[in-house]
């Protein structure tokens, strides 16, 4: 593995937060109702070190799901009884209970996990991991995302990464770290400007830069970190996200700002807007087949959705509020997230494809860059809390959201990787 994968893992441990024995949502939705799991593993045969590590993800992913509450008042290893552990869960009131154990073997780290689903009396996850010191947090993040998967029909999303820029008022770099917040790895190093990443690929990324003073779009390899400057002009202030085996760039020709294809040498390989106002943010179905962009056309920022195959005109989608912009397609290509301003305020909202369903799903200061996670469930952007900046994660479907990362200053761009294999 390349030297920046190593140090993608080789990460510093956080205190745990908590050392309450249960966790409970605070519920805003009066409809919703957590599921209750028994979090009864990774304390007995399991060496402290491994424990705190493996009960700290497992609790902060089933917290930043959104959907579950957990127990954690019985400790039981691999071994025990299954009837014994689920006739004490079936008392408890629990609907799912995870146990195991933990255990070094030279290098390598052990980790046999079972799942059970009380009421149906089932196995969901009886396995046994061989991980080590820096894939351990992935064990974990694992194991929530199976238990997602069985209990919802769709994978979990914790598997993935983000990608951000985080700085101060003069230098900015970009950063990379676990859905849930952790594990934080700075990417570049420059001392200059660098904002505005996306994931194009399941090792590549795109950025603006300042470091070489005229602003320019790089194409970054974070396996072997192979870098390439992907296009310059002057008057670039965006990013370039993927668009089948090219790159899709808003920027101003000819006294306009339209999107344009171009290659990974940065020619200019096709138009897909020609319209004499303000066009950028392109967002694509994951066939390619239509774009969903902002545009001034009307005379303010909106969404519009352009089937690109038919060469058809743009079709307006919002017409609630004077600002909406940062729109996303959700990976299956059936939803729209973005941003809205009204009054003010910020506000994320979602709706179908054809602009129907139109939906708040959360208010805050200062929203912006949502991007979807690869079960088209979940949803991370940025956001303004107090005197410092944050990284939300929101669960659209039942409006639960949560902070995953808050420091001082991260700029807006953020994006959500493909699940990390």
């Amino acid at each position: 593995m390349k030297k920046v994968l190593i140090v993608l893992f080789m990460l510093v441990l956080f205190t745990v937060s908590s050392q309450a024995d249960t966790f409970q949502l605070n519920i805003s939705n009066p409809q919703y109702k957590p599921i209750n799991v028994g979090l009864w593993g990774f304390v007995k045969n399991t060496p402290p070190d491994i424990s705190k590590r493996l009960l700290k993800t497992l609790k902060l992913d089933l917290e930043l799901s959104g959907i579950f509450s957990y127990d954690l008042t019985q400790h039981f290893s691999y071994e025990a009884p299954q009837r014994v552990v689920s006739g004490i869960a079936k008392l408890d009131k629990l609907d799912y209970v995870i146990y195991g154990d933990a255990e070094r073997n030279g290098k390598s780290i052990i980790v046999n996990v079972m799942v059970l689903d009380i009421l149906k009396n089932y196995v969901i996850l009886q396995k046994t991991y061989v991980a080590n010191r820096y894939s351990l947090d992935w064990v974990a993040n694992k194991i929530i995302d199976t238990l997602i998967g069985y209990i919802t029909g769709a994978y979990g999303p914790f598997e993935s990464k983000i990608l951000f820029a985080m700085g101060n008022t003069k230098t900015s770099d970009i950063y990379i770290c676990d859905f849930n917040g952790e594990n934080t790895v700075r990417i570049t190093n420059w001392h200059t400007f660098n904002i505005l990443p996306k994931w194009v690929g399941q090792d590549s990324i795109t950025f603006l830069s300042y470091r070489y003073g005229k602003p320019a779009i790089f194409l970054y390899n974070i396996f072997n970190g192979n870098l390439k400057k992907l296009f310059s002009a002057s008057n670039l202030s965006i990013s370039a996200v993927r668009y089948q085996n090219y790159f899709a760039i808003p920027f101003n020709r000819y006294g306009s700002v339209n999107i344009y294809v171009i290659n990974q040498h940065g020619r200019v390989l096709r138009q897909l807007t020609n319209d004499p106002s303000i066009n950028v943010s392109p967002s694509f179905t994951p066939d390619y087949s239509q774009m969903v962009f902002v545009s001034n056309r009307d005379g303010s920022p909106q969404i519009y959705i352009k089937n690109i195959s038919l060469f058809s005109s743009a079709q307006r989608l919002t017409f609630d509020g004077k600002y909406n912009s940062s729109p996303a397609v959700s990976p299956d290509g059936k939803k729209i997230a973005y941003i809205s301003i009204q009054n003010g305020t910020t506000y994320l909202k979602v709706m179908n494809i054809d602009g129907s369903n139109d939906t708040v799903i959360m208010k805050g200061d200062s929203l912006d860059s949502p991007s979807w996670s690869y079960d088209s469930r979940y949803i991370a952007l940025t956001g303004r809390l107090g005197n410092e900046n944050v990284i939300y994660i929101v669960n659209t479907l039942n409006k639960q959201y949560f902070i995953a990362k808050k420091t001082k200053l991260i700029y807006n761009g953020l994006s959500v990787s493909s699940k990390i294999e």
